[in-house]
């Protein structure tokens, strides 16, 4: 959005709060052993500052975060950014026609307000780790901590870990510290589809075709970008859905079957569709069920002791180090600043009084004027770049809020209510007939039952939508 304003909108009025004290949201906070992307490190970036000198097709964490370091500083955007200032919450002055923010500094503990004209929230999904709590948790004599939070003064050589839960950080994190640890134990309640995730090194040959053949990088960007989309196909519950589904979802079995061992194929196989929770790019876990120091436990948590876990089982296993690798509150959108709209009415009593988030396009909500949120309610792709919805939504926000106001074409802007509505019912009835309504349960859907996060269709109809 900086990006926007400055060099294609030439406007420089304007301040990029930051809660952490730099820039890279997810990149800046997962460091945890093992973390990078599942999505091509060529479409994960930004579509104006393509990068030729990727070492991998799939990034990991630090390459991720010099990237946007990078970008930062060569498109001067850094004084435009305060780091380790919060955002408290914000306040539609109606008779003002401004939003006023209240700020914490994190550094001198100072709150302090802000007006704005208009406000742009780009906190995104993956940004407020999802705590579980279990019995007698505060008794435990060693370190616990969400793989959001690692405790990188903490060593793991020659420990006994425990690791709670199965999505992308806990498979990416398990065969990472299982190298040095003495014993790694999962628990994990419910299986996943695992595909097979190739990751090879782009050669100095190939880094240098994409930064001196014209069009080359574009083309291969869009090569990828189509290659994944399409398989959103598989998603819906059409004949033709139905049939490259199944197809797929044999394809996983046997790569199970292949890579872990047999003691655990009936506990990695789901039961479910494909797609009703997010599939997981092995980084190798399903190798590092071989080895004699990882075991993969099939139970919840009973409770916590001074030196371990019991499972719901009653079994009792002692641990030096606990991981909780679960997840994000990818439904809870803007947590947890309070955030008042023009009726007087939160955007958290608003959304709880609708059954769930919802926003025109992701974008726009009715009684917050002069707002946007960038990666909001529906919109994330099924499997494509994160990156790719958030410029969209950019491009979006700058044709309909930004340049208007700008322009003095109008001093406030706000979805209708019953537009807003009607795509919000449009979306959750073709969320219905697909593999995110299926027999799991996943992040997508939030307190309410409805699926706040996923996009029900491609990725390029998100564009053709906005």
């Amino acid at each position: 959005m900086g990006h926007k304003m400055k060099h294609e909108l030439g406007f420089e009025d304007f301040t990029i709060y930051e809660k952490l004290d730099g820039v890279g949201g997810t990149w800046r906070t997962n460091t945890y052993p093992g973390c990078g992307c599942d999505v091509h490190s060529h479409l994960y970036s930004f579509s104006f500052n393509l990068n030729p000198n990727w070492s991998k097709q799939l990034a990991e964490q630090a390459e991720i975060l010099q990237y946007i370091e990078d970008t930062v500083d060569k498109f001067d955007l850094r004084k435009h950014v305060h780091a380790s200032v919060e955002c408290l919450g914000a306040k539609w002055d109606v008779q003002n026609k401004h939003w006023a923010v209240t700020f914490r500094d994190l550094t001198t503990d100072i709150v302090f307000t802000r007006n704005a004209t208009m406000l742009i929230s780009a906190v995104g999904g993956i940004s407020a780790p999802r705590d579980v709590t279990f019995p007698g948790m505060e008794t435990f004599n060693g370190p616990i901590f969400h793989t959001a939070r690692w405790d990188h003064s903490v060593s793991y050589k020659d420990k006994n870990i425990a690791v709670i839960g199965n999505g992308c950080s806990a498979v990416q994190v398990i065969p990472a510290i299982a190298k040095d640890a003495k014993s790694v134990k999962q628990y994990a309640r419910s299986p996943q589809w695992y595909h097979e995730r190739p990751n090879r090194h782009f050669s100095n040959f190939e880094k240098w075709s994409f930064r001196w053949v014209p069009f080359l990088m574009r083309l291969h960007r869009w090569n990828i970008f189509w290659s994944i989309d399409k398989q959103s196909y598989s998603y819906r519950g059409t004949d033709a859905g139905v049939k490259q589904r199944l197809k797929e979802e044999e394809e996983a079995r046997q790569y199970i079957y292949t890579k872990a061992p047999e003691k655990y194929h009936n506990l990695l196989v789901p039961d479910f569709e494909l797609g009703c929770k997010r599939k997981i790019a092995d980084p190798e876990y399903l190798d590092s069920l071989n080895r004699d120091n990882v075991e993969l436990i099939p139970e919840g948590l009973q409770r916590i002791t001074e030196d371990g876990i019991i499972s719901t089982s009653g079994r009792d296993d002692r641990f030096d180090i606990i991981v909780t690798a679960t997840g994000f509150k990818v439904s809870q959108f803007l947590t947890p600043m309070d955030v008042i709209g023009a009726n007087g009415s939160t955007l958290e009593q608003q959304w709880k009084e609708n059954r769930g988030a919802q926003a025109y396009l992701g974008t726009f909500v009715h009684n917050f004027p002069n707002m946007a949120i960038l990666f909001g309610p529906n919109t994330f792709p099924a499997n494509n770049s994160a990156l790719y919805a958030c410029e969209v939504q950019v491009d979006y926000t700058a044709r309909a809020l930004v340049k208007p106001l700008l322009r003095s074409r109008a001093e406030t802007i706000e979805v209708k209510e019953s537009v807003e509505n009607r795509t919000t019912n449009d979306i959750q009835l073709r969320l219905r007939n697909s593999v995110f309504s299926g027999r799991c349960t996943n992040w997508y859907i939030g307190e309410f039952g409805r699926n706040a996060a996923s996009w029900p269709g491609l990725a390029i109809e998100f564009w053709i939508a906005t």
